[in-house]
This record gives C-alpha cells, sequence and structure tokens, in this order.
C-alpha cells in the first residue's frame, strides 16, 4: 500500500492564500466598484450645484441648461464606467501587489479575476442598463437641448390662460423625485379650445396668482373667461415650462 505524506492544512493555508491577498481580491475590486457607483449618485446632484452658479435672470432657460449639463456627465460617466472600473481596478492591483510577494501577488490572481469580473458586470448594468436606458438620459439631453434652442430663439408657445386653482411641486423631467424645483398648474382658455394643459412654472419665479380668480367648476367657460383673472404666458413646446407669466389688465 502506497504511503501519502500527511500535509498539515494549517502549514498549507497560508502559502495557499495568504491573508493579505484579500486586499488584492476583495479590496481592489469592491473600492474600484463602490467609487464607480458613488460617482453616479454625485452626479444626479450636480444640477443642483450648477443652479447655485447661474444667474436666475431667467428661471426657465437656467434649470434647463443646468439639467442638460448634469445629464450629460452623467452620459459620459454611463458609457466610461466600465473602462474606468476597469482600468482603476487594474491599477490598484499594481499598486498594492508591488508592496507583497509576487507568490502571493500569483495566487491571488484567479480569485481576483473571478471578483472583479462580477462586479464589472455590476457596474456596466448600472451604467449602461439604468442610466442610459431606463433613466432614458441621451433622449432627455436632446430635448433639453431643443427647449433651449426655443428659449434662446424667443420662439415660445404664447397664450392667455385661466388657471387652476390647485397646484402641486414637481422636479425637472429626470430628476430625482425629491428634487423639486417646478410647480405644476392647469390652465385653459381660447386659444387651448378650452382644453387642460399643465404648466410647470419655475420656483425661481416666485409667481403668486391672484387670490380667489381661478377656474369655477360648475360655470360655463365663457362665465369664467369673462369675470376670473387671465394670465398671459410664454412657455415651451415640449415640457410646457413658463418662461414669463403676469396677470392680464
Amino acid at each position: 500500500m502506497p504511503v501519502h505524506p500527511y500535509i498539515d492544512p494549517d502549514k498549507l493555508s497560508p502559502e495557499v492564500l495568504p491573508q493579505e491577498s484579500l486586499l488584492l481580491i476583495i479590496v481592489a475590486p469592491f473600492v474600484s466598484c463602490f467609487g464607480i457607483l458613488g460617482a453616479f449618485v454625485f452626479s444626479s446632484g450636480l444640477p443642483s450645484l450648477f443652479l447655485l452658479a447661474m444667474s436666475q435672470e431667467n428661471p426657465a432657460l437656467a434649470l434647463l441648461r443646468v439639467y442638460r449639463a448634469g445629464y450629460m456627465i452623467s452620459c459620459v460617466l454611463a458609457t466610461a464606467a466600465p473602462f474606468v472600473y476597469g482600468a482603476l481596478v487594474l491599477w490598484l492591483f499594481r499598486v498594492w501587489g508591488r508592496k507583497m510577494d509576487p507568490k502571493t501577488v500569483l495566487l491571488s490572481l484567479p480569485a481576483f479575476i473571478v471578483l472583479a469580473g462580477l462586479l464589472l458586470i455590476v457596474v456596466t448594468v448600472g451604467g449602461w442598463g439604468v442610466m442610459l436606458w431606463r433613466a432614458e438620459l441621451p433622449q432627455l439631453c436632446v430635448q433639453y437641448s431643443a427647449e433651449i434652442r426655443q428659449l434662446e430663439a424667443g420662439e415660445l408657445e404664447h397664450m392667455t390662460l385661466l388657471l387652476d386653482e390647485g397646484s402641486s411641486p414637481k422636479p425637472m423631467p429626470g430628476a430625482p423625485s425629491d428634487d423639486l424645483t417646478l410647480h405644476c398648474r392647469g390652465a385653459l382658455g381660447r386659444d387651448t379650445g378650452y382644453e387642460w394643459i399643465t404648466l410647470h412654472i419655475p420656483d425661481a419665479l416666485e409667481f403668486t396668482p391672484v387670490p380667489d380668480s381661478f377656474v369655477t367648476p360648475g360655470q360655463t367657460y365663457g362665465w369664467n373667461w369673462e369675470n376670473q383673472q387671465k394670465y398671459e404666458v410664454y412657455y415651451t413646446s415640449e415640457f410646457h415650462l413658463v418662461e414669463t407669466i403676469t396677470p392680464v389688465s
């Protein structure tokens, strides 16, 4: 009967997978992954930071510009995320690996490749799947650009409208639900065929409607038109974002 030499697991374990190898196998991929995902979160708050530095002479134009800039940065980040993650994780592996024994680095390589590959899928799904596909950021950038061109050219929708009494806070299209920079309010008039439309009024306009002079339910459209306060409104075609709204004498 052949005799096999006894191998002590306690002596073998440190050689097969030294403790310091965890720095390469686990820490490097996770630090890179959380760094990229953290950049996604930070980029969603960029419009609010940009607003602090923007002129508020034209609140509608300022909102469109800062949110378009934020979304474009998010698009670039989401597109480049897998490549930035790959470069970062390889750089960390190389920098930390130089401080370790070459045998430790070699033993860590297979597990490192597996974990780094799995997290690469997370980063790719988060960047390309969520940011680009689900949030439709490229399409929003196109729509924002069209609205900006309309405002800069002064080719806005111009109507005289009655207002609904109710209003509610709302974020810009594509913005987080708690980033409330608008108030939406129903409006109608002869120019709309007395069909309701929704206006999105920037909070920075500080618009306050005339009290107790809204569309009265139960009265005819003609009665409301003759007896309630009318407003001259300039707004964009796509988002119905109000540039100016003033009472008509």
